[in-house]
């Protein structure tokens, strides 16, 4: 019975950034002064301007842009130009940012490609293969709606030869399916020794983390679990952000599982984030704005510590195949 809620919970939740603009769900201040775009595309028609630290209601977000309601007017602004904002409704919208992930899919025999837009003629963003995980936001016609980088990409579902539901209600687990999941997306097979540094540590920090159990009530600290980020754990030099930019460093790129699994992790009331830090005002590429987690220097703070304040214990499920970086989270059965 419970197996069947998590299916029928999966078909039928809606994601927050798939509704049309009805109503407000936020209210957030801008940072700047910037135009208000018909379109979300800056070369598009302006149809009103935001003002420094004016209020603005938000009616949609999406991974670069906002569909905002300002002076009267309403269009598109790119979302680095607001503040984070507050739910209206708190019990019926998700927290700033955060995207609920509904299914789970798993890459058939002859691979998978995302691309820019539900079409097969459509560009393609990156090719997967066999055994790589993906999430997806929601389904339609017959493609899988994610996001990669700060836009939407999507995928033919029959070249995946599982697709697998999420169950979103974490109290009704089963431990067949995840209660969160989410995938981000890498470079691999670079020439580039930073980037070839990346993509070791990124599978270095997967290996330790998948499988572990995080127990009911228990801190998950970051970089005292996981690190330290060294050779003799197999860590080699990566891209790391330094005070005058970027740099590198060992155990550079372990970042983005971190700030993969807070994206995880944000989409479970049961957890707190104790402590977590940006890359800066802009984030990471690789994510929507400010939606990363930074490790790696606890001397300045930057470090991610949650709790499970959930009754039941949960455990980590982590791969990096291809470019895709997927976590998922367990509820424990006794």
């Amino acid at each position: 019975m419970k197996k069947l809620l998590c299916i029928l919970l999966a078909l039928t939740l809606c994601p927050l950034y798939a509704l049309a603009a009805d109503s407000a769900k936020y209210t957030a201040t801008s940072k700047i002064s910037g135009p208000i775009y018909a379109e979300m595309d800056t070369e598009s028609k302006t149809v009103g301007r935001v003002n420094p630290n004016a209020s603005v209601s938000v009616y949609a977000l999406y991974p670069d842009w906002a569909l905002v309601g300002a002076g009267g007017k309403t269009g598109y602004v790119p979302r680095r130009y607001l503040n984070a904002g507050k739910a209206i409704d708190a019990a019926a919208t998700p927290p700033w940012g955060v995207e609920f992930y509904h299914y789970v899919g798993v890459v058939g025999a002859n691979g998978v490609t995302i691309h820019t837009a539900p079409a097969a003629d459509s560009e393609a963003l990156i090719v997967l293969g066999e055994g790589a995980r993906i999430t997806l936001i929601d389904l339609a016609d017959g493609w899988g709606r994610l996001s990669y980088y700060r836009q939407y990409g999507y995928v033919n579902t029959n070249e995946l030869k599982e697709l697998l539901p999420v169950c979103t209600d974490a109290a009704s687990g089963t431990g067949l399916a995840p209660i969160a999941a989410f995938t981000s997306y890498y470079v691999v097979g670079s020439d580039d020794e930073v980037v070839r540094g990346k993509e070791i540590n990124i599978g270095i920090n997967c290996f330790f983390m998948n499988g572990d159990v995080l127990e009911a009530g228990e801190t998950l600290d970051y970089d005292n679990y996981f690190g330290p980020y060294s050779r003799s754990k197999g860590y080699v030099n990566g891209p790391v952000l330094l005070d005058n930019g970027w740099g590198k460093g060992p155990g550079g790129g372990v970042c983005q599982v971190s700030s993969t699994l807070y994206n995880v992790l944000l989409q479970l009331p049961g957890i707190s984030i104790l402590q977590r830090s940006s890359h800066g005002p802009s984030g990471i590429s690789y994510l929507p704005l400010d939606m990363d987690a930074a490790v790696g220097n606890q001397d300045k703070g930057i470090n991610m510590v949650v709790r499970n304040d959930y009754d039941f214990d949960l455990r980590f499920e982590a791969q990096a195949q291809d470019g895709a970086l997927y976590i998922a989270i367990y509820k424990v059965m006794e």
